[in-house]
């Protein structure tokens, strides 16, 4: 847990000294809708392992704030998700506080922009089974890739896939502590106004 947080403070830290020297940037605002796929590898309570969940696809929405450094970006992003558990009869939810890093690779005369993503999260892992209804908190990272689209000077479209796990939270329903894996592919839609 000590190398993880120190991990955390030190690529906060990069962020933050990239912000520092960089000579301008730009506010944007940007939110993205699209598919959730949970793919959680093991079930498990207290040992024993029970077998892999089967997961319905589910929605995901977000909402970001950001600076744009004329080829990377950085953001503060919330994003909330959903998937029913078929063979739980439950669903689980995530709720994530990320911070973002983005590369963007600009053409000269082209408004296509691709780019790629990582970051890391505090994540709230909700699971509502058996009448009952427990969460944790735990560390997410994620990574992407996708394309943008300028629309105009202001305004940017973009697709782009998510990769996003987190550490294991434990979940505490009746008598019983349920150990989960967490990792989800996400197709995400999305737009980024600039000011």
């Amino acid at each position: 847990m000590i190398r993880v947080f120190g991990g955390l403070f030190f690529i906060l830290s990069l962020l933050l000294l990239l912000s520092a020297h960089a000579r301008a940037a730009t506010p944007y605002v940007g939110g993205s809708t699209g598919f959730a796929f949970l793919n959680g590898d093991k079930l498990i309570i207290k040992g024993p392992y029970l077998g892999d969940p089967e997961y319905d696809s589910g929605a995901v929405f977000s909402g970001a704030l950001g600076m744009d450094y004329d080829g990377y970006r950085l953001e503060g992003e919330v994003a909330y998700q959903k998937n029913e558990i078929d063979n739980l009869g439950s669903d689980v939810s995530v709720l994530s506080f990320m911070a973002n890093g983005y590369l963007d690779f600009q053409f000269e005369r082209s408004r296509i922009v691709p780019f790629v993503s990582a970051g890391l999260s505090y994540a709230k892992v909700d699971v509502d089974a058996f009448g009952d209804d427990c969460s944790d908190g735990v560390l997410a990272i994620q990574v992407g890739a996708g394309v943008g689209f300028q629309v105009s000077s202001q305004v940017t479209i973009d697709a782009k896939y998510r990769y996003f796990a987190s550490a294991d939270p434990d979940i505490e329903l009746g008598k019983q502590t349920y150990e989960m894996d967490i990792n989800t592919h996400n197709l995400l839609f999305g737009f980024r106004v600039s000011f």
